[in-house]
């Protein structure tokens, strides 16, 4: 499915024909930007390896279309002001392989993930590199700017034209390309390109190019922002399950696997484990599980407690080959296991491919390189995306682990890790607050006063704006903090930090209590004393909505004395309707 961002200044005929390629979102003048150019797609939003980044503080107009129509998204931070080069965060020039832009005035996030992912960062002196680029494909661009063109020559195929021939109301001209779009094989000019003294130029570069080239007779060629078009798949029909429940078979292996002492961790005391189960201790631990469970049961055979690509090749072997007897024999539906972004390699997932492996999990903790260093984890942030790259192309399920509160960490660091680790499109990921457990690092840093945990609540509010991330992406979160066992609890193994059994609902109280707040704002004009609220949610997020302990309720009972809450199965989880 195609969702394309117009200016809402485009002409009727471009719009029109648009809604037959896909989904049209009209984008409405920000008030923070310059009033001639403040409805251009190009300076609240950018698309960056297949994932639409738009402003936080874009118009709410376009979150509601996106919402609607269930498109992911992940939000960027940037200061936008109406004065040049205040505006251009969002208007860079972005492929699989390089960014242009000027770098000195480059959204943070679309910088971070380039030089992670490792294009090639080309800094130019024009700002507004995408309104003066058509990017035909990843390479194959026309441009009118000398700087561009002269910048990129050398390795890309780019053809320079006249400047200027395009109207911009306000300006003694506008861009090529902020009059211009690619929509699957067509390239879209808004108005008569073929009064553009190099038309001919541009219509040959085009057909060798194998595209079509489309333009409208009826109004100039006319700038209005970069015709944005971000391409998603449509979700599918969800396939009716057999499985009524689904249920994972711990198995614990040894720490060995693991080359490294981080700060935070005393891995033997978490899995109370001091050596590697044997083979019959697997079986039996199986064969027990399965002994409670019947045929409506999901049953995925898990391996936690290390890195296990990174212990003995003939014990993982022997593991693996263990857990794919059980998985041909159907007593098993799928194999999963954790490990570090550094033990991976093509050798090693074609073994774990060869013994019919699903999922893989990656500790990378953060994705910020002091937060890294300071908690010795051992590994580069380049080895998280080879590692993720690796292991998607290959087909494996891969999930990702985060922690909030590590050394260095700050609430900004704990989010930026969240969006970028979005960017890697995980299928799920874990989140976990960072605890001071005995006979690690961590404690003798606490102890020497150079580390200090976070309180519980900073905990809740990193992590709900870490969720809330994943949550615009459609990246299940399947857990939030350490699940609590007889060691795992605060005052034995867990001696300082943010332990809480149930961290996970006080986070997604914390979530829906800002969105209420949020809903009850906007409809403040006709709300007073006695107005009687009734705030929806699905049935599965009525705990959550009225908080852990009603904590949310008394807060808003206090303002909104009337107020009730009401499951309602027609609305979606994780969403809420407030109506008078």
């Amino acid at each position: 499915m195609n969702i394309i961002f117009l200016s809402e200044l485009a002409d009727q005929a471009l719009i029109d024909y648009m809604k037959t390629r896909g989904e049209v979102v009209l984008v409405p003048k920000d008030e923070r930007l310059d009033e001639r150019i403040s409805s251009h797609p190009d300076l609240v939003l950018s698309i960056i390896d297949d994932t639409l980044v738009i402003d936080e503080h874009a118009s709410i107009h376009i979150y509601k279309q996106l919402d609607a129509l269930g498109i992911p998204y992940v939000v960027g931070n940037s200061r936008l002001a109406a004065v040049y080069p205040e505006d251009i965060a969002y208007n860079v020039v972005v492929t699989k392989d390089v960014l242009i832009h000027n770098l000195d005035h480059s959204n943070s996030l679309l910088l971070q993930h380039s030089k992670d992912t490792h294009k090639k960062l080309i800094s130019v002196r024009q700002g507004y590199t995408k309104c003066s680029t058509v990017v035909m494909n990843d390479d194959t661009m026309i441009t009118s700017d000398q700087g561009i063109y002269k910048a990129t020559k050398d390795f890309t195929n780019i053809l320079l034209i006249q400047p200027g021939h395009v109207s911009l109301e306000g300006y003694d001209c506008g861009f090529i390309g902020g009059c211009s779009g690619v929509i699957d094989d067509t390239i879209v000019f808004h108005g008569d390109l073929s009064k553009h003294p190099d038309f001919l130029k541009i219509a040959s570069f085009v057909e060798a190019a194998h595209k079509k080239l489309l333009y409208f007779k009826e109004f100039p060629l006319t700038d209005i922002g970069s015709i944005l078009v971000f391409r998603c798949e449509e979700s599918k029909p969800k396939e009716i399950s057999t499985y009524q429940k689904h249920v994972n078979i711990p198995i614990f292996i040894s720490h060995e696997g693991c080359p490294n002492d981080c700060v935070f961790c005393n891995q033997r005391k978490i899995t109370a484990k001091a050596s590697a189960m044997t083979l019959p201790e697997i079986s039996e631990q199986i064969q027990t599980y399965c002994s409670t469970l019947d045929d409506k049961t999901y049953i995925e055979l898990a391996f936690f407690g290390g890195s296990f690509t990174g212990i003995d090749t003939t014990l993982q072997e022997s593991y693996l080959k263990l857990a794919a007897e059980y998985k041909k024999a159907g007593k098993i539906h799928a194999i999963r296991l954790s490990t570090r972004p550094d033990y991976i390699s093509r050798d090693i997932l074609d073994r774990l491919k060869y013994y019919m492996v699903d999922t893989i999990e990656l500790g990378v903790q953060s994705l910020d390189t002091e937060v890294l260093k300071a908690s010795n984890r051992g590994h580069q942030i380049s080895d998280v995306y080879q590692a993720a790259a690796l292991i998607k192309s290959y087909g494996f399920h891969l999930g990702i682990q985060l922690m909030v509160g590590l050394p260095e960490d700050t609430k900004e660091r704990a989010v930026l890790s969240s969006k970028l680790t979005a960017l890697l499109k995980p299928e799920f990921v874990r989140i976990y607050p960072t605890l001071v457990i005995k006979e690690t690092e961590l404690l003798n840093l606490y102890q020497q006063g150079r580390y200090h945990p976070l309180s519980l609540e900073e905990a809740v509010d990193w992590t709900k704006e870490m969720y809330r991330v994943f949550l615009h992406n459609q990246i299940p979160v399947i857990r939030m903090g350490l699940q609590p066992t007889e060691l795992i609890a605060e005052g034995k193994e867990v001696l300082y930090g943010p332990f809480h059994p149930a961290f996970r609902q006080l986070v997604e109280s914390a979530y829906f209590l800002d969105l209420m707040h949020l809903k009850l704002t906007a409809l403040s004009p006709t709300i007073d004393q006695n107005s009687t609220i009734n705030i929806r949610c699905n049935p599965k997020d009525l705990s959550q909505v009225i908080g852990h302990k009603r904590k949310n309720m008394v807060f808003l009972e206090k303002t909104y004395p009337y107020i009730q809450i009401v499951p309602d199965k027609l609305v979606k989880p994780m969403r809420i309707e407030c109506i008078l």
